[in-house]
């Protein structure tokens, strides 16, 4: 009964390891007298000259086997079946590869530990390659049994020799549960809360075995968005003949402290198509799988970028240490050094293993491969490599793109810049977001490249929001090829545009952009709406108020400054050193002070530190749509990544609050944010709005605090639509200019009135005075 379970167990839990094509080995439950194994001669070594930074986790052996002349043979009604055994003393697993693999039609292929816990098949004709090879992934146990079954008439056909095989001394699939779970690991398992933005992208990454070395690497999308399997590693990664590489996917924990993965999917055999030296280049390597990959490994083909500038944030995906796969993110202050990408990361490290594995942009596009990365894991011990700061250099995809790149990844030579990346569903929306744009005409088009892999598009609709709820509008097939399109009208002057695309392909499967609509949407405004309030902070504070009941910082604390740069130990910018205003100087900042070579000097510290706005009377607004500029950095130190800043407004002057951001991903530079208030809140005459940047406490390797936290902002403006009167003097809203007006002018100057920026600013210059006033008696008297 007990090996009837393990068979059952063995046939779910295996059945797509390298596409395997299902059945059970003939002599699995049966014992098997006078079996031969063959005892592998460690002295022949095949010295592969592995580089440093590739992870080496087993020996490779020439071997030289004709698995039919060397195998016991037991002759059965119709068959014969054929077993060998391989003996590589104290190996955790063992890897096979055959430099003559050709199967017949009704063969078949298998493989099992001696104990007969697990096995691997069967393989049959459908695993036959054009180049006549196969290798294996790892096999459990230092001692394996090979089982062929072929009919009697189809014998001489079969061709399977093994040239060699690799003695894996690592335990590298932890078969045997010898990883260590207390050891250094400053990464995080992708299955944690880290890796929840990043899902498409995770199934992206991949693991690659080359012989006894492994790296890391990504499938890689092309601009036909036709899933061919191309895989983007590093240079130096590329060991021996393509033919013989093992892919690995989905090789992670399905828990957050898990130390074993319930995957074991493998494909083997690719082909070389472009690449280029560390020494002489970026460092790049592009292959083609020679199989395609099955649905069933939920493969995502990453999106890329092309772009040259320094991407704003940097997120890792890779196998360090050939282990499973882990997240490392929020590097920031990326530079261009060379063919290169160098920075840091704060919260986690890439070593041998990760090399050649992405490094994702902000907008979550692969742009580098990861080439040169740490290597002395303790060196000096017991200084491991999660307490040192050192720089990471990844191959620039720009410069790799005229090596090469092009060819395969822009087949149909678009000239994109830039392209996101497809999953199962094979959909891919391209579009250019609209941004404000001038009121030139009552009506915009909007265009999109709509493709599929799986099925064909069957529709794909524009909805709309122009203030009375969303609306859905066909776009149309335009021309030839994948480009669709459609237009809306009775645009005005002061529009307020809310949008998303959403396309639907006969498989049933739906794609929205951006891809978490319709949470989340396009926002832009047609023309300009009448400012309510506009603050760009270079005249005063204007009532903004620092500090809360509950801010507990001792230091960054909010402060009206001009921005001084500030750059830590490395050299690294963590603090920008000019305001967003166009030719303006002051913004709100945290903690501005300047110490050289200290980034860390008056950053926010130990606790939470609040700016506050003024209340403001949105009451008799129909929509008010706010804008700001800020930037937010908390990604160094011992907790990076973790603290948070968070946005909130109130419709009760502060006694509750709902969020408008609360993010912990750092942004080097100034980054507009634009919400339509109404979306998340009523508006009342008690609005108002905070801007919180926290650093949580936090005991670190050496009884520190926790990250560096700094943020800015500046140029805050509140815009709006009424249906009011739109009487220029009418502070009160009566519909009527007179003394009234004036009283309350003079109230909100006092302070006894709230002030509502929208009526009583009659001058425009984000200010409520006594030049109001005059402005005010003037249009009175006329």
């Amino acid at each position: 009964m007990l090996k009837q379970l393990l068979i059952i167990f063995c046939t779910i839990g295996l059945s797509f390891a390298q596409i395997q094509y299902g059945g059970i080995p003939k002599y699995f439950d049966s014992r098997i007298d006078n079996l031969n194994f063959i005892q592998i001669d460690n002295s022949q070594e095949v010295d592969r000259e592995f580089h440093p930074m590739i992870f080496q986790f087993g020996d490779e052996f020439d071997v030289n086997i004709n698995v039919l002349e060397s195998s016991s043979i037991i002759e059965n009604e119709n068959d014969v079946t054929f077993l060998l055994g391989l003996d590589s003393r104290d190996a955790y697993g063992i890897g096979l590869n055959f430099n003559e693999f050709y199967l017949t039609e009704n063969a078949k292929l298998f493989f099992y530990d001696e104990d007969k816990t697990q096995f691997y098949g069967s393989f049959s004709y459908l695993n036959n390659k054009s180049t006549g090879d196969l290798t294996t992934t790892i096999l459990k146990s230092d001692r394996i049994i090979i089982e062929l079954n072929v009919p009697y008439n189809e014998i001489e056909d079969v061709r399977l020799n093994i040239d060699s095989i690799v003695h894996d001394y690592t335990d590298i699939k932890n078969y045997y549960n010898t990883i260590d779970s207390n050891r250094e690991d400053c990464n995080v398992n992708v299955i944690c809360s880290e890796g929840d933005e990043w899902r498409d992208q995770i199934d992206g990454a991949i693991r690659v075995q080359m012989g006894g070395g492994l790296c890391s690497a990504s499938i890689i999308n092309n601009t036909a968005n036709d899933r061919t399997p191309y895989v983007l590693f590093a240079d130096h990664c590329v060991s021996g003949s393509a033919s013989g590489y093992v892919f690995d996917f989905n090789y992670q924990s399905s828990t957050c402290n898990g130390t074993s993965s319930a995957f074991n999917q493998s494909i083997s055999g690719s082909s070389l198509l472009a690449s280029a030296d560390i020494d002489s280049g970026p460092d790049f390597a592009l292959l083609e799988i020679s199989s395609d990959i099955p649905d069933s490994y939920n493969p995502f083909y990453v999106g890329w970028s092309r772009v040259s500038s320094p991407p704003q944030a940097s997120v890792g995906i890779h196998h360090p240490g050939g282990n499973l796969k882990k997240i490392t993110q929020e590097g920031s202050n990326v530079n261009a050094n060379g063919y290169f990408w160098e920075f840091q990361y704060y919260d986690g490290r890439v070593i041998p293993g990760s090399s050649g594995s992405p490094f994702f942009d902000e907008n979550k596009r692969q742009v580098g491969i990861a080439s040169y990365i740490y290597t002395n894991y303790c060196d000096p011990s017991p200084d491991c490599y999660c307490d040192q700061q050192y720089n990471h250099g990844y191959g620039r995809f720009d410069l790799s793109w005229g090596l090469g790149l092009s060819t395969y990844l822009d087949p149909l030579n678009t000239g994109a810049e830039a392209i996101d990346g497809i999953g199962l569903n094979g959909i891919n929306i391209a579009h250019v977001a609209y941004d404000d744009i001038p009121f030139n005409q009552n009506s915009i088009n909007f265009d999109a490249s709509v493709s599929t892999y799986t099925g064909d598009i069957v529709i794909v609709e524009l909805y709309y929001n122009l203030g009375d709820g969303f609306v859905a509008q066909d776009m149309n097939p335009v021309g030839i090829g994948s480009n669709y399109q459609t237009s809306i009208n009775g645009l005005n002057d002061g529009m307020i545009v809310e949008y998303y695309i959403q396309a639907v392909n006969s498989e049933g499967f739906v794609q929205t952009y951006p891809s978490n609509a319709p949470e989340n949407t396009v926002v832009f405004v047609v023309g300009d709406l009448a400012d309510f309030y506009l603050n760009d902070f270079e005249n005063n504070a204007d009532d903004w108020v620092i500090g809360y009941p509950s801010d507990l910082a001792t230091a960054g604390i909010w402060e009206l400054a001009e921005p001084v740069a500030t750059f830590n130990d490395e050299g690294n910018q963590i603090q920008p050193g000019e305001d967003n205003t166009n030719e303006g100087t002051y913004c709100f900042i945290t903690g501005n002070g300047y110490e050289d070579s200290n980034g860390g000097f008056d950053d926010v510290d130990n606790g939470a530190t609040t700016l506050l706005s003024p209340v403001f009377d949105l009451s008799d607004l129909d929509e008010a749509v706010l804008t700001y500029y800020r930037w937010y950095t908390n990604d160094v130190g011992d907790n990076g990544g973790n603290d948070k800043l968070i946005v909130g407004v109130s419709n009760n002057g502060g006694i509750t609050w709902t969020d408008l951001e609360n993010v912990s991903s750092s942004n080097l530079s100034w980054d507009k944010k634009k919400f339509i208030l109404s979306n998340y809140i009523d508006l009342t005459n008690e609005m108002k709005f905070k801007f919180v940047a926290e650093d949580v406490a936090y005991n670190g390797d050496n009884g520190s605090g926790g990250s560096l936290v700094e943020a800015g902002l500046d140029d805050f403006l509140i815009e709006y639509v009424s249906d009011g009167s739109g009487i220029i003097g009418d502070v009160n809203s009566d519909q009527a200019v007179d003394v009234l007006d004036v009283v309350v002018l003079v109230n909100m100057i006092l302070g006894s009135e709230p002030i509502n920026y929208g009526t009583a600013d009659l001058n425009d210059d984000t200010q409520i005075n006594v030049q109001d006033i005059i402005t005010l008696i003037n249009i009175i008297l006329v």
